[in-house]
């Protein structure tokens, strides 16, 4: 699955196409980052709803390979794409019981299947990563939404993730109440 559109990054020896910094020798990425790993988690869901393959295979095919060198390069980054993957999977459906509270005028069946996949990784990191702030899960999930999404994705994902973190933020037990903004 390919961006809509791509920008265009400021051509440099140091970093690749994509904006990853590269090594001395220019070969390969430093460090797998995290928006990377959030887009590829996000096309493993596609590819698992769309083909019915079991998880554990679309991983192996999907995600292995970035698995295996986020744990070489950076080992929370390994454990980020693992938890965010499976946990979607196991979650799903209390994921999308989460979401569809949320909705107004729309049904599950009725939304594009790529923002389907990004609401429900965004609301799985919302409220299973303690460490990632607010802020950060709500614009990378959007800025997501602006690749791969329709022209109104980007306000759909933040309308429904913003509601979601506004009423999970009111639960004094929710992990979302005590993160940082």
């Amino acid at each position: 699955m390919k961006p809509r559109t791509q920008t265009s990054m400021m051509e440099s020896k140091s970093f690749d196409p994509e904006g990853n910094h590269l090594s001395q020798e220019g070969a390969t990425p430093l460090i797998i980052p995290r928006h990377k790993i959030r887009v590829r988690v996000m096309q493993a869901i596609y590819a698992h709803l769309v083909s019915e393959t079991p998880a554990e295979e679309v991983f192996a095919h999907l995600l292995e390979e970035m698995h295996e060198a986020a744990q070489a390069e950076a080992p929370h980054n390994a454990d980020f794409l693992r938890e965010l993957y499976f946990g979607v999977i196991q979650m799903m459906p209390e994921l999308r019981s989460l979401v569809e509270k949320h909705l107004r005028g729309w049904t599950w069946e009725r939304l594009f299947l790529v923002d389907k996949c990004i609401l429900l990784c965004g609301a799985y990191e919302l409220t299973h990563f303690p460490d990632i702030p607010l802020r950060v899960t709500l614009n990378e999930w959007i800025e997501i939404a602006k690749a791969y999404g329709t022209p109104r994705s980007p306000g759909f994902v933040n309308g429904l993730l913003d509601a979601i973190r506004r009423t999970l933020s009111e639960d004094p037990n929710s992990l979302v109440s005590q993160k940082s903004p």
